[in-house]
């Protein structure tokens, strides 16, 4: 395979910034480490999507220059927000005049605090509730959640009579509702049912809370920033306060405006406490300008507001020299949700250039092909060329990535490299701004060379592999020609394509399958010229690492990895885990790793030692004869007078292609391995069911060290029961704990 990428894993974090939860989950220190490879200090990254506001806050903070197309003004101001990196006391200050404004003859917190007011089962104190909890469509919520501070008791208890008469007090508060509308789309506006439906998607308090809190705002006579701080607070409690937070707790990154069947009414006055640290920041805060208006140091963002196909034209003398951009995946929720909250925040106008996006109920993957091909045709045509494409995709299903790939393609822009992590949905794509020269392929030429890649890339990996990786390697280098169909076909007439190459008749066999392509594993017709099992590789190197650099940081091995199995071999995290579960020990915090003392060579010399000795000490006391064979050491036998023959294979390692399909030796039989080994071993059959087809059907077992030891001081094992007492400690699979590192 060509073009291979170094996947660069970063830093896996925690959602911590208000909106993460729509926002392109990308590790940190993935694009920097790129960018210093290729463009010097200071120089000019353009990011064409702006879709993701730590990224762009990153490239800033690491000495670029970056510019931005950001159309989503909620985007838009969270990178404001991010680059002024504001201090704790900031926010909490704008926060105390925001809760000291006056709200009839009271202050405004208070009065917020007191809507959620509910009283302990325990003790019968007055309390506020964290949460309450409804059934979808219910009149009225039917638990509370809260921690008392009298009595100390807390969790989830049923509503009472008073909950459920508070909350319906507000159910037919249209003054609130209509105030809510008009921010948006006033009475007369040709969206404004469009924004009805989006608005159903809060409770009646909310919308009552969200609406005084930003009517007090507009009142307040405060400086920009000080606005923009409490901006920042209220944008919290729009997100908290829709009924997109499902109970219990599920996949909390909605894609669409669709109301769990049960979900959280959270309590809005905790929101903006919840938010004071979602924002604060102890960095220094980051120039930030509006195009034209360019920066005078030698970093900052700039943003252009709009689409960035309304921007190409003026920068073809622009000296963008790399372009990075998170790749935006469809979601109907968050932009929907913006065009909202962008009239609730800063009015109809401001809504305005967006709020087009209400209309649209669904986002399919045609549709966002042609909404990618739109920008990426407008950086070929408007750009120099030579310029790298760093895009960076998460949540990348085979849909995703293919809509990616087709909309590039399609505009002509050179595939240069791709590297993937389908188990944590993440991938990296480069291309350059210069005609591919791939335009000429007719559509069985386009399915050979899909099905050559694909077959070619499981050579490589010399096992099965899933559907998304081996379509990947089947794209990446296949365009559809602009002149033979147009951008919104592109992306099924590559999937048709697609289908009919991943196919028996292409050369694969489809394993633990349940029909659909993307289910299951894929594997050769021919398996022949495969390779050895990656996963084998990337053990027998994770222990190399681990022998040669001891006291490593997991990040480093894992970095080393990669860059040693780059593209689409990228191990899976999971997988380097097991493989440091299963080799190396690491101080308490889990920072560095080393190999464990009985994995050296050799103290494992030794146990090879010792475990022939018990194979002959318990073959001779059940009647056998006791031998190995010259083809390998590693490799014994019983004999027994009535031809039966019981032969055993010593590993210190997972490492099973070596065995199951070395030749010249007698098949099956019992691989003797370390305990330590088992969990290996059992995650390589889970993921590997060529493997396992082969282990079950030809009748191998699995025998640990410990067990033979036990077995040589059990004074009951016969002949007749020694099948039954192999099965006593069979291995079982346990899933490692990936660590955000």
């Amino acid at each position: 395979m060509t073009n291979q990428l170094t996947f660069l894993p970063g830093t896996l974090r925690a959602p911590k910034i208000p909106l993460e939860r729509y926002l392109p989950l990308i590790p940190e220190g993935v694009a920097t480490p790129w960018l210093d490879a290729h463009i010097s200090p200071g120089g000019w990254v353009l990011d064409p999507f702006g879709a993701s506001p730590r990224l762009l806050n990153e490239l800033a903070r690491s000495g670029y220059r970056v510019l931005a197309a950001v159309h989503n003004p909620v985007v838009s101001f969270a990178n404001k927000i991010l680059a002024q990196a504001p201090a704790a006391a900031e926010l909490n200050a704008a926060l105390a005049q925001l809760s000291a404004a006056k709200f009839r003859d009271t202050r405004l917190e208070p009065h917020i605090r007191a809507l959620y007011q509910t009283h302990c089962q325990q003790c019968g104190q007055a309390v506020e509730a964290q949460a309450f909890l409804w059934e979808k469509d219910a009149p009225a919520p039917y638990a509370r959640v809260y921690a008392c501070p009298h009595c100390n008791d807390g969790g989830e208890y049923p509503t009472t009579e008073e909950d459920r008469n508070r909350a319906a007090q507000f159910s037919h508060n249209r003054l609130h509702h209509a105030r809510a509308l008009e921010r948006v789309a006033p009475l007369n506006d040709p969206d404004r049912g469009f924004a009805e439906e989006a608005l159903a998607v809060y409770p009646g308090r909310a919308v009552y809370v969200l609406t005084t809190l930003i009517n007090r705002l507009d009142g307040l006579i405060i400086d920009t920033l000080q606005r923009q701080r409490m901006v920042a607070l209220i944008l919290n409690a729009c997100d908290r306060g829709n009924t997109l937070w499902p109970h219990p707790t599920e996949r909390e990154r909605p894609r669409q405006l669709t109301i769990p069947p049960k979900y959280r009414e959270n309590n809005l006055w905790l929101a903006l406490e919840e938010a004071l640290a979602m924002w604060t920041s102890t960095q220094a805060a980051i120039p930030v300008s509006h195009w034209p208006e360019l920066p005078t140091e030698n970093t900052g963002i700039v943003l252009y507001d709009g689409r960035f196909k309304d921007l190409a034209g003026e920068l073809w003398e622009f000296p963008i020299e790399a372009i990075v951009s998170a790749i935006p995946r469809p979601n109907q929720a968050f932009w929907t949700l913006s065009a909202l909250w962008s009239g609730w925040l800063w009015g109809a106008d401001a809504a305005d250039s967006f709020k087009s996006v209400l209309r649209r109920q669904r986002y399919g993957w045609r549709w966002h092909t042609v909404a990618l091909h739109a920008t990426f045709d407008s950086l070929q045509h408007n750009l120099a060329a030579g310029i790298p494409i760093f895009g960076l995709i998460s949540e990348g299903d085979a849909g995703f990535i293919s809509a990616a790939l087709a909309a590039a393609q399609h505009s002509g822009l050179r595939f240069a490299g791709a590297a993937m992590r389908p188990e944590q949905e993440q991938a990296r794509l480069l291309w350059y701004t210069d005609f591919d020269g791939k335009r000429s392929q007719s559509s069985e030429q386009r399915k050979q060379q899909i099905s050559a890649q694909a077959r070619e890339y499981l050579r490589q990996s010399g096992q099965p592999g899933n559907y998304l990786t081996i379509a990947a390697a089947g794209l990446l280098e296949t365009a559809v020609s602009s002149d033979e169909v147009a951008p919104s076909e592109a992306y099924y007439t590559l999937q048709d394509t697609l289908q009919e190459a991943i196919s028996y008749r292409g050369g694969f066999l489809h394993l633990d399958s349940d029909q659909t392509p993307e289910s299951g594993y894929w594997w050769l017709t021919d398996e022949s010229r495969a390779q050895t099992p990656l996963a084998d590789r990337v053990e027998m190197s994770c222990v190399r690492i681990l022998l040669k650099n001891p006291g490593s940081s997991q990040a480093t091995i894992d970095a080393a990895l990669c860059a040693e199995f780059t593209g689409l071999l990228t191990p899976s995290a999971e997988f380097v885990q097991c493989c440091l579960e299963s080799y190396g020990e690491s101080t308490p915090d889990h920072s560095v790793w080393s190999l464990r003392p009985q994995d050296t060579p050799a103290a494992r010399r030794q146990d090879l030692e010792e475990m022939a000795d018990l194979l002959e000490r318990l073959g001779l006391r059940l009647g056998a004869r006791f031998q190995h064979l010259d083809e390998d050491p590693l490799c014994y036998q019983w004999r027994f007078n009535d031809d039966t023959v019981h032969t055993f294979y010593l590993t210190v390692s997972a490492l099973m292609g070596k065995i199951i399909q070395a030749k010249n030796l007698p098949k099956p039989g019992v691989i003797l391995l370390p305990g330590g080994r088992a969990n290996l071993v059992a995650f390589k059959i889970a993921h590997n069911p060529a493997l396992r087809n082969t282990l079950q059907n030809d009748g191998w077992q699995f025998l640990k060290y410990r067990h033979l030891r036990f077995l040589d001081t059990n004074p009951a094992i016969t002949l007749e029961n020694l099948a039954e007492q192999f099965e006593l400690d069979p291995l079982t699979y346990t899933e490692p704990q990936i660590r955000l590192f």
